[in-house]
């Protein structure tokens, strides 16, 4: 599933390409990422409105419209945006056009279908929004609201950080990748994160979501940006996804674990 990194690197593309593009029509050929939203509803909600500046809370979307509006997108973990010319017909994965007055044509594509898309007049109406934790790039996310957060939970840290109720935007490759720079087993229990080391941590999300970002994202399987590159930030990557190998600061080998259905990867002589 993209994480925050490959969602900021998608808002950058569609800054560059689609505000001031004014939507003619939509079509709709599976519904499912509409939710319980009539697709003829939905249609009419987007036509005839402009898309304005792209932005993100957590993993989310958000399209802003004129004159007024939102679109309220989360790719899931196939979903992905692409800016095309004028097309016959959809494709084996697209979900949703966009046709666009200038004869270009924004694509919702879709491989597995969890994808979603939500028309709201106000982001305040949109209830996923509203279930969202502090992102990692507000005024808000410092390190003594870190540090005090932490201290009210018992859940092991990495299960404590993929909770989009209390971060909005770590998954599974940062949250293993941010522990591991910290020196924190996953496995430790939130509330036995000292203040020191709360302070590392909220570093280290900072330091890997920024080099993430300059890196286009992880590509892991199907990610890719909305000029169809491909993220770089793997080649990167210390300790996710590589199991056996030996850890790049002290040899050991790297471990996998098994945490809330995800696979975990850490080194058990770093990690304390």
């Amino acid at each position: 599933m993209p994480e925050l990194p490959e969602v900021e690197t998608v808002v950058r593309e569609l800054n560059r390409a689609l505000p001031g593009r004014r939507v003619k029509g939509v079509d709709v050929f599976r519904a499912d990422a509409l939710g319980a939203v009539a697709p003829e509803t939905f249609a009419a909600s987007m036509t005839g409105r402009a898309f304005g500046a792209v932005g993100r809370r957590g993993k989310f979307l958000l399209f802003e419209l004129a004159p007024g509006g939102f679109l309220v997108a989360h790719l899931r973990m196939t979903g992905k945006f692409i800016l095309a010319g004028p097309l016959p017909a959809p494709g084996a994965h697209h979900r949703v056009w966009f046709r666009l007055e200038d004869g270009q044509t924004l694509v919702f594509q879709d491989m597995r279908c969890f994808g979603t898309l939500a028309f709201v007049q106000r982001l305040e109406e949109s209830p996923p929004l509203a279930e969202l934790g502090v992102d990692p790039y507000a005024a808000e996310f410092t390190q003594a609201w870190l540090a005090a957060a932490l201290k009210q939970s018992r859940a092991p840290l990495k299960h404590w950080l993929m909770d989009q109720h209390n971060i909005a935007g770590l998954g599974n490759i940062y949250a293993c990748e941010v522990l591991f720079r910290t020196g924190i087993s996953p496995r430790r229990r939130a509330c036995r994160v000292t203040a020191e080391e709360a302070r590392g941590l909220h570093r280290s999300i900072r330091a890997v979501l920024d080099q993430a970002t300059r890196k286009n994202g992880t590509t892991i399987s199907d990610f890719q940006r909305v000029d169809e590159k491909f993220g770089e930030f793997q080649r990167y990557l210390r300790v996710y996804g590589r199991e056996g190998e030996p850890c790049p600061a002290c040899g050991t080998a790297i471990r996998r674990i098994r945490q809330q259905q995800r696979s975990t990867f850490f080194c058990g002589t770093c990690q304390s």
